[in-house]
This record gives C-alpha cells, sequence and structure tokens, in this order.
C-alpha cells in the first residue's frame, strides 16, 4: 500500500455536499456501551472502531460511517425524523470542503518518489479509519482509496481529510470552484 501525503497536495477545488443523509446516535442503536470496542463500522474506506458518543450516518448510496454530534450539526440541519427515528439532515448551504481527485496526476504527494499510482491499494492518514499498525507499534488511522476516488478536506481544519468514493462524490457534491 502507498501513502498519499495530503500536505504535498496542490491543486484543490471546493465542493459542495447536496444530498442529505441519515443519522443516529449510536447509543440509540447500541445500548450497551460497554461492548463498544468489540465491534466495527465497515466502511467504505476500510473498517474502524465504533466511537462512544458518535452518530451513525447513512448516505445516499447506503454507505455508512459515524462522526461525533458537534461535527455533524456544522455541517448539516435536521429537517425531519423518519418513522424509524432516522435524523434526515440536510446539507447546511455555508458547508463546503477542499477536494482533489485522485489521479496519476498527483504522484508527486505519494511518500516515496518511486512509487506511482495504480491498480494497489493507496491511503490517507486520517483522524479517524481503520487502524494500522506501524513497525514502531504506534497506531494510525488510514482510509483506503482507488484512482478516481476523491480526497476532501476540512475548510478550516486541514488535518481533517478524507476519502469519498468517486461515484458518491460525483453523486452527492457539486464542484463550485
Amino acid at each position: 500500500m502507498k501513502r498519499i501525503d495530503v500536505t504535498r497536495i496542490t491543486g484543490w477545488q471546493i465542493a459542495k455536499k447536496t444530498k442529505n443523509i441519515k443519522a443516529k446516535p449510536l447509543i440509540s442503536i447500541m445500548v450497551d456501551r460497554s461492548v463498544l470496542n468489540k465491534f466495527l463500522v465497515d466502511t467504505l474506506e476500510g473498517k474502524e472502531n465504533l466511537g462512544d458518543g458518535s452518530i451513525i450516518c447513512i448516505g445516499e448510496s447506503n454507505d455508512i460511517w459515524q462522526q461525533m454530534p458537534n461535527k455533524l450539526l456544522k455541517k448539516y440541519s435536521v429537517i425531519q425524523i423518519d418513522s424509524d427515528g432516522w435524523m434526515i439532515c440536510e446539507p447546511r448551504p455555508d458547508n463546503s470542503v477542499n477536494c482533489v481527485e485522485i489521479t496519476e496526476k498527483i504522484r508527486y504527494a505519494i511518500d516515496k518518489v518511486d512509487s506511482w499510482i495504480s491498480t494497489e491499494d493507496f491511503f490517507i492518514i486520517g483522524k479517524w479509519g481503520e487502524k494500522m499498525l506501524l513497525p514502531d507499534n504506534v497506531s494510525i488511522d488510514i482510509q483506503r482509496a482507488d484512482i478516481g476516488d476523491f480526497i476532501c478536506q476540512n475548510r478550516d481544519d486541514h488535518a481533517d481529510s478524507w476519502i469519498v468514493k468517486r461515484k458518491i462524490f460525483i453523486n452527492t457534491y457539486n464542484i463550485i470552484s
């Protein structure tokens, strides 16, 4: 697997989310908090531990992820609650992200200069994601990606970056500049 160093990427564009999501507090799905560390959320970008206090989100493609309530409410407004208790959340008009499509043109951002993006797995290090243990026993959170996927980044916190699969990005975001 090859690591893309997000700090070395140039050519970011700005995109806005256009589709609603469903969200529900994890505590209403899994009441017994003592077993949280026994379960993983199988996201498109990798498997990650359930986060105590997190909100489970479901996107338009039935993709699942989790985030903390304060982060969700910065990006979305709750517009209704469906019959199963899921909050229907609409993207806030002022919410935008930096984004870049993963193509062979971002080869310069790969950690090893002699590496070349191909059909091999590659990843970014994020604030959440699948746990990867490094040789020195340090654990990092990674998100896996493929050519054509997009890296999105919080415009106010560049350390907060994540992968959005191509099909989902195209169906749920608009690039505005």
